[in-house]
């Protein structure tokens, strides 16, 4: 019996975290074979995380998209357009059966946009899902209409899927991989919490794609109010429009706040997992998601997430402005071990990573045709 050929496309730090399992499960599952394809964002200096996905895949074929130093809502169009073509070279000539792409970000869109115009299968995870991002509500629907098989993270997220018209029978539900292989991971050594400057707070704030100005003010209000309530750990933000005005905030307090340009993924669960962690404070999708599992108490600010479903761990902090802030860190103050445990989360309670495989190996490709057509 031939090998179905998967191949996964990753193109930032944060969606590799999930599709990690995704893949090891792919290579595990009898049918299956796994070619990953690796570029995007991952190339971009200062992190260049594509040695992270080397290191797992020697193998994988690598592609490029964004210009160092060519910034701006422009600049992703262009770099769309690069990595759509580029996507496009690779497919023809590896010959996938299925294309796998998560989320909403621009490279997951070049890769699904070239496989479906090409002929190929796309499957898509984590889609249904409400996010407000830079153009993220808008790129994770139009890469759900380009998929032919769903993988959504919720029980909502199918809903929404099947309410844009995809058959029912390419929807399957499958928890989210951010959940994936968390129970595994042990808290942070005392040795290594000592080298971040044992840190209570974590800040991680992505932009959203508005001005250096704008992101940079929000950035420094939330800097400086973890600051005002205990010790904070920043973590560099990622490559969207708006970076540098986030960035320069993070540089300014340099010397009151520890920096960090990336943390692996196991590396920031276990920093998570440390008793001594008050807040995981920003607009990332892992203080909704995977700290949810953990139990681990956020402060998420702004509207980058706005739409997402959410656990009681969450505050919400509609802006950045100090006396909004100030009442977030309040409120915050509560322990999450004074809330319902396990915290309950629409997220799954993970194998996410195996469900997803084990549909690739087994679905009849009949009922996830090329040719697609509304349910409506």
């Amino acid at each position: 019996m031939s090998l179905r050929r998967i191949a996964v496309v990753t193109g930032t730090r944060a969606e590799w975290g999930l599709l990690r399992p995704v893949c090891e499960a792919i290579r595990a599952e009898h049918g299956l074979t796994l070619q990953v394809v690796a570029g995007g964002a991952h190339l971009l200096a200062p992190a260049r995380t594509i040695d992270e996905v080397r290191a797992f895949a020697p193998g994988l074929v690598e592609f490029a998209m964004q210009v160092p130093g060519d910034t701006g809502r422009m600049a992703d169009a262009r770099a769309l357009g690069r990595g759509t073509a580029a996507l496009a070279d690779i497919f023809a000539a590896i010959a996938p059966e299925i294309v796998v792409v998560l989320g909403d970000r621009i490279e997951a869109f070049a890769a699904a946009s070239a496989a479906a115009v090409g002929g190929i299968r796309v499957a898509h995870i984590h889609g249904g899902d409400r996010a407000e991002g830079v153009a993220d509500e808008s790129m994770r629907h139009a890469i759900t209409k380009l998929a032919h098989l769903h993988f959504p993270a919720s029980a909502a997220s199918a809903q929404r899927i099947l309410a844009m018209g995809e058959q029912p029978q390419t929807v399957h539900l499958a928890g989210s991989p951010s959940i994936d292989g968390l129970e595994t991971i042990a808290p942070l050594d005392d040795a290594a919490y000592a080298e971040l400057d044992a840190p209570e707070y974590v800040v991680l704030m992505h932009p959203c794609g508005r001005s250096d100005a704008v992101e940079h003010a929000d950035a420094a209000a939330m800097l400086d109010a973890a600051r005002a309530h205990g010790r904070v750990l920043a973590l560099m933000p990622n490559s969207d429009p708006g970076r540098a005005g986030i960035a320069r905030a993070i540089a300014e307090r340099c010397t009151q706040v520890r920096v960090a340009e990336h943390l692996p993924r196991a590396r920031f669960v276990a920093l998570l997992k440390r008793p001594e962690i008050r807040a995981l404070v920003g607009n990332s999708s892992a203080g909704i998601i995977e700290a949810a599992a953990l139990g681990v108490r956020v402060i998420d600010v702004g509207g980058r997430q706005r739409g997402r479903e959410r656990a009681a761990n969450v505050v919400h902090c509609a802006d950045a402005e100090p006396h909004a802030l100030s009442d977030a860190f309040a409120a915050a103050a509560r322990p999450v071990a004074l809330l319902d445990r396990p915290l309950r989360h629409p997220y799954g309670s993970g194998g996410a990573g195996f469900r997803i495989a084990r549909v690739l190996a087994q679905c009849d490709l009949a009922q996830h045709p090329l040719q697609k057509l509304n349910s409506y």
